[in-house]
């Protein structure tokens, strides 16, 4: 507290003012007073400190009070008036006018930070009469465990509404992707909204060159022209630096908090642009890596843990919508790129079973299971089942081998495997693989795709992940269309008039519907057949139109 000024005086009756020492004539009061921990003084009508207990004493003491802890004869109204505290102003205000006796009570909450801790008081000032003269008992209470709390619960649930907000944007835009037909066009519109929302100020996609491990931004909103040129001709050590390239590395978000000596160039250049943290997030699909996500913010707590999760999602789901699009894009192509790869992996079951078996293995077809784990079909020329198994329980990688049949010199396989080949990588990045066959611990694939796509990306996932891999040719072919028509002629073609008309009748009849609106047995009485009979001949011409439809993929 300030120094005691002289206040104001007050007019007394015939006894004068209180002698400082009459409060301590009451033994069980004094006593009382003193065992509180609440600090307790008692004014006078103009405004003097006439006694103080020991809570109040030992707090003078403990915050370096000038003069003697108990204060009295200290004017509280002049050390209200003076003091440039929060609320000062008001608590003198407040106890003049219970002195005056406009009010029986005042109350104030008030902060009081010392210089290792914060704290909050309330004050309590209460006008009683003695003797016929006035007085004001002020209480102060320790009220900082509380304060502590309600901020605490105020941070919460400001954060809460903030990460409901960041929920409810990043909902927003991934609705608004289910649109788009390019991958540039889906970039464009996630930087643009999460730079024009109140909670961020920039957004930017970065590619990566896995062959020196540099960045290059593809598209930005927010960012200063100048800061995407550097970003562009940042060295590869710089680069490393950064948290474009951890987020590539930990497969999810990397938060990056810049301070003034920040070594990371991408954390300087957001300084000069006035952002103090960012958060970079992956784009992938599976083992697929469409770039980074940058967001900057201009506040150095953002990106919470719980935002930290739904820039997770956002980013898995424009993987998801990047592979899409590519899909989507090679199935309507009249041109594709064409890609011819040689890679000997010592982890693949082709390229084990081919080398230690002296067989052929061809890869007839896959399906992408949970956990990153590819279900694959194949044919096997020039070994048995049981040399087959054997080999399989050498390769860690592969489980479940089962033979699904055999032929004359071979037999057809299906098998789980847990690792990335290189026939599911080309496929997570939208590429279409045409063949795949190995041969002495070598697998050459064939492989499409889109005219235009970028091309650089897919080789160097395939470099990154198969250090051995060669791209032995790359050209560009024109596609064998087939339109409805020709698809149709064809179809009859390989179905007999009684498979056709089977699956006619089965169609309209309800069959394939979940539940049946008509079972087997009341399909085949509609031709006098048998139900056996029914479902062989539904079976055969059910295969050849799946036959028709996978065969493409190949």
């Amino acid at each position: 507290m300030d120094d005691a000024t002289e206040g104001p005086t007050e007019t007394y009756g015939s006894e004068g003012p209180p002698r400082t020492d009459e409060f301590e004539t009451h033994p069980l009061a004094k006593a009382s007073l003193d065992a509180l921990p609440t600090q307790v003084a008692i004014l006078d009508g103009a405004g003097d400190i006439v006694y103080t207990n020991h809570a109040w004493q030992r707090f003078a003491r403990d915050n370096d009070f000038p003069g003697s802890p108990q204060m009295l004869g200290t004017n509280y109204l002049s050390v209200c008036d003076t003091s440039t505290g929060a609320g000062a102003t008001d608590a003198g205000r407040g106890i003049r006018s219970v002195l005056d006796g406009e009010r029986d009570e005042f109350s104030l909450e008030y902060p009081c930070h010392g210089p290792d801790e914060r704290r909050w008081f309330a004050m309590r000032a209460i006008r009683f009469r003695h003797d016929g003269r006035r007085f004001a008992l002020v209480l102060h209470l320790d009220v900082t465990e509380r304060k502590l709390s309600e901020l605490d619960a105020e941070r919460q649930n400001t954060q809460l509404r903030t990460v409901d907000s960041i929920n409810v944007l990043i909902r927003d835009i991934i609705q608004s992707l289910l649109e788009v037909e390019t991958r540039a066009e889906l970039e464009d519109i996630v930087c643009d909204r999460l730079a024009e929302s109140v909670h961020y100020e920039a957004a930017w996609v970065a590619s990566t060159n896995g062959q020196d491990e540099t960045i290059s931004v593809r598209t930005s909103t927010g960012m200063d022209e100048s800061s995407v040129t550097s970003i562009d001709q940042l060295t590869a050590d710089e680069a490393k630096q950064t948290g474009v390239r951890s987020a590539l590395n930990s497969d999810r978000p990397t938060v990056v908090h810049a301070t003034g000596d920040a070594a990371g160039a991408v954390q300087s250049l957001g300084l000069d642009d006035g952002y103090r943290s960012y958060v970079a997030v992956p784009l992938q699909y599976r083992d697929a890596r469409y770039g980074v996500l940058v967001v900057h913010s201009n506040t150095e707590t953002a990106f919470s843990e719980w935002e930290r999760a739904a820039f997770a999602v956002l980013g898995e789901t424009l993987g998801h919508a990047s592979n899409a699009i590519e899909n989507r894009r090679l199935l309507y192509a009249d041109f594709v790129t064409e890609l011819e790869f040689v890679v000997g992996d010592p982890e693949s079951f082709l390229t084990v079973l081919s080398a230690r078996a002296d067989c052929e293995v061809e890869l007839t077809g896959f399906v992408p299971l949970a956990d990153d784990a590819v279900l694959q079909y194949a044919t096997v020329d020039g070994t048995d089942a049981a040399t087959v198994e054997a080999v399989a329980e050498t390769v860690d990688t592969v489980e479940n081998v089962s033979v699904i049949s055999t032929y004359d010199d071979g037999l057809r396989l299906e098998y789980a495997v847990s690792n990335t080949s290189l026939v599911s990588l080309l496929a997570e990045y939208g590429v279409n693989v045409h063949t795949a066959t190995a041969v002495d611990g070598d697998v050459r694939v064939t492989a499409e795709a889109v005219t235009g796509a970028d091309i650089r990306e897919v080789i160097e996932a395939v470099r990154s992940e198969f250090t051995n891999a060669e791209l032995i040719s790359k050209r560009e072919v024109k596609r064998e269309t087939q339109t409805l028509s020709e698809y149709w002629d064809e179809l009859t073609e390989r179905l007999t008039d009684r498979q056709l008309s089977m699956l006619r009748a089965a169609y309209h009849a309800g069959f394939f519907e979940w539940p049946r609106e008509s079972s087997g047995e009341e399909v085949a009485a509609s031709f006098d057949l048998s139900a056996a009979t029914f479902h062989e001949h539904t079976r055969i011409g059910l295969e050849k139109m799946l036959t028709m439809l996978f065969d493409r993929e190949r």
